[in-house]
């Protein structure tokens, strides 16, 4: 039997998700980016696409890429698996029993077919989460009177009180 691994190749932001990419995550830039590695933009993203059913198709406009080598992706393997594994048994709630939902997602994919479904599907999810975050943190013009003193830290914000209560949170104690 054929064993199905994801997250061991290199990922690549390609097209307007690469422009976005690139606006969100600067390298070597701490004042300005909104994460530190790309593959911590590339986690993040899968969540809130999967949190907000955001997804997107593949854009190959001819646009620079943004790649995530495999030895990041190697890296952090735990979390996108784990994360892998949530998306599985979620998606396909309601399509079998619990128990089975569960099983599939702890036993892995087992065909080919299988594997580029949920792979694809992953990553629809993590396009979908770039074009969110893009747009809540840099599209986003905040309010004079959010309480911050500067736009980013007023959009990341904004962020966080749409997936949750951060109402009793303010900026100052932060």
């Amino acid at each position: 039997m054929a064993s199905f691994e994801f997250f061991k190749k290199e990922f690549e932001f390609r097209g307007k998700h690469a422009r976005m990419a690139g606006e969100l995550w600067i390298q070597n830039d701490y004042g300005r980016t909104y994460f530190r590695r790309l593959i911590d933009l590339y986690i993040t993203a899968a969540v809130i696409g999967f949190r907000v059913d955001r997804k997107a198709k593949a854009d190959y406009a001819p646009n620079e890429s943004k790649s995530i080598f495999p030895e990041q992706m190697i890296g952090a393997k735990e979390d996108l698996d784990f994360i892998m594994q949530m998306i599985m048994i979620l998606e396909n709630s309601g399509k079998m029993a619990p128990e089975e939902s569960v099983k599939k997602a702890f036993r892995g994919v087992e065909t080919q077919e299988e594997f580029e479904y949920y792979r694809d599907l992953f990553h629809s999810y993590v396009r979908g989460g770039v074009e969110e975050l893009y747009e809540r943190l840099i599209l986003r013009s905040p309010e004079l009177d959010e309480g911050v003193y500067d736009g980013k830290t007023a959009n990341v914000m904004a962020l966080l009180e749409r997936f949750g209560d951060f109402s009793g949170v303010s900026p100052a104690s932060c």
